[in-house]
C-alpha cells in the first residue's frame, strides 16, 4: 500500500516593505514586465500558459485512446469515447479557456521611479498612489512530500495598501490589493521581485526588457507556423548533439503540450497593451528633473547598507550558500 504524506508548508520569506537586495539578478520569469522607460515599469498578469499545455495534453491523451481502441476493433466505443470525453468533457474545458482568454486585459500596475511610488487600476477606471516603501512583496512557499519524492511550490504576492489606507501598517488578516505571480519559491520570487525592486532602487538599465515587442515581431515576420519551425529545429539540434534528456523534453513539448502555441497566444493577447488614460496619471508619469526625484527613508538606506554588507560577505565566503540567501 502506497502511503502519502501530507504536504508541509513553510513559512514566507518576506521581501519587503523594505526592499533590500536579494543577491539575486534580476529576470522575468513569468513574463510580467509589459512596458518600460526611464521613468516607470508596468507590470501585468497574464498567465494561461499552463492552462493551454493542460488541456492540449488532455486532448492528446483522449485521441490517442480513441486510436488505441479503434485499432483493437472496437470503432463504437471509439466514437463514444471521443463524444463524451472528447466533444463533451474536453470541449466544455476549451470553451471556458477560449471565453477568459477574450476577457480584456486588466490596466497594469505602474512603478514610477522618479516620484516612488505606484499607481494601481481598478478596471473600473479608478486609481490610486502609494508609496513605494508600502509595497509589500510576500513570497510563501511549500514543499510537498509524497511516494514520488519530493516538490517545491511557490509564488510572488505584491500586497498594496486599499485607497484611502497608503499610510496604515499591513497585517497578514487585513484587505488589500493583491497581485499574485506563479515564479515558484525560494531564488525563483527573488529573481521575478528583483525586475521591480532594481528598476526603482537601481535603474532601468539593470532589468531585462519586455520580450513581448519581440516575440509579436517575429510571429508577425515568420507567421504562426514560425514558432514551430524554431523549435522544431531546437530538437534536430538537440538530436544531432545526442542529447537524449533535452530531446526528449523538446519533443513532449511540440507534441504533447503544443508549447509553440503558447508564444502565439501569448503576443496576440499582449499585442495591445492597455495604457493608463487618467489626466491626473498622465501628469503623473512625466519624468521629473532629477533634484526633484523622491528620495529614499533613512531606515531604508540604513537597511540596504546593512544588506549590501552581508551579501559581500557571503559571496567572499567559499563555503556560502547561496540558495539560503
Amino acid at each position: 500500500m502506497t502511503t502519502f504524506i501530507a504536504a508541509e508548508s513553510w513559512g514566507p520569506m518576506l521581501l519587503a516593505p523594505l526592499p533590500i537586495p536579494t543577491g539575486q539578478p534580476a529576470s522575468d520569469l513569468m513574463n510580467v514586465l509589459w512596458r518600460k522607460n526611464d521613468v516607470y515599469l508596468d507590470i501585468g498578469s497574464f498567465a494561461m500558459g499552463a492552462g493551454w499545455m493542460t488541456l492540449h495534453m488532455g486532448s492528446v491523451m483522449f485521441l490517442a485512446i480513441s486510436v488505441w481502441v479503434v485499432a483493437s476493433g472496437d470503432i463504437w466505443l471509439s466514437l463514444m469515447t471521443l463524444a463524451v470525453m472528447g466533444f463533451g468533457f474536453m470541449g466544455t474545458l476549451w470553451y471556458l479557456f477560449i471565453k477568459q482568454w477574450r476577457k480584456p486585459l486588466y490596466s497594469p500596475i505602474r512603478f514610477n521611479r522618479h516620484r516612488r511610488a505606484v499607481c494601481i487600476t481598478e478596471p473600473s477606471g479608478e486609481y490610486w498612489f502609494v508609496p513605494w516603501e508600502r509595497v509589500h512583496a510576500i513570497a510563501p512557499r511549500a514543499l510537498s512530500l509524497n511516494a514520488g519524492g519530493a516538490s517545491q511550490h511557490g509564488s510572488l504576492v505584491l500586497w498594496f495598501p486599499l485607497k484611502g489606507q497608503e499610510y496604515e501598517d499591513y497585517a497578514p488578516n487585513k484587505e488589500g490589493w493583491v497581485l499574485a505571480v506563479n515564479a515558484g519559491g525560494g531564488i525563483s520570487s527573488m529573481a521575478q521581485w528583483e525586475c521591480i525592486r532594481s528598476f526603482m532602487e537601481v535603474g532601468p538599465e539593470v532589468v531585462p526588457n519586455s520580450s513581448i515587442p519581440e516575440t509579436s515581431e517575429k510571429i508577425e515576420r515568420e507567421g504562426y507556423w514560425g514558432a514551430w519551425k524554431s523549435y522544431f529545429a531546437q530538437f534536430v539540434d538537440e538530436v544531432k548533439a545526442k542529447s537524449v534528456g533535452p530531446a526528449l523534453t523538446t519533443l513532449c513539448g511540440l507534441t504533447i503540450f503544443g508549447i509553440p502555441w503558447v508564444a502565439v497566444l501569448m503576443s496576440r493577447k499582449l499585442e495591445h497593451i492597455p495604457d493608463l488614460s487618467a489626466p491626473e496619471v498622465i501628469e503623473w508619469s512625466k519624468p521629473l528633473p532629477p533634484e526633484q526625484w523622491a528620495k529614499r527613508s533613512p531606515e531604508l538606506e540604513r537597511a540596504i547598507a546593512e544588506q549590501e554588507t552581508i551579501l559581500k560577505v557571503d559571496a567572499d565566503s567559499p563555503s556560502s550558500n547561496k540558495e539560503n540567501v
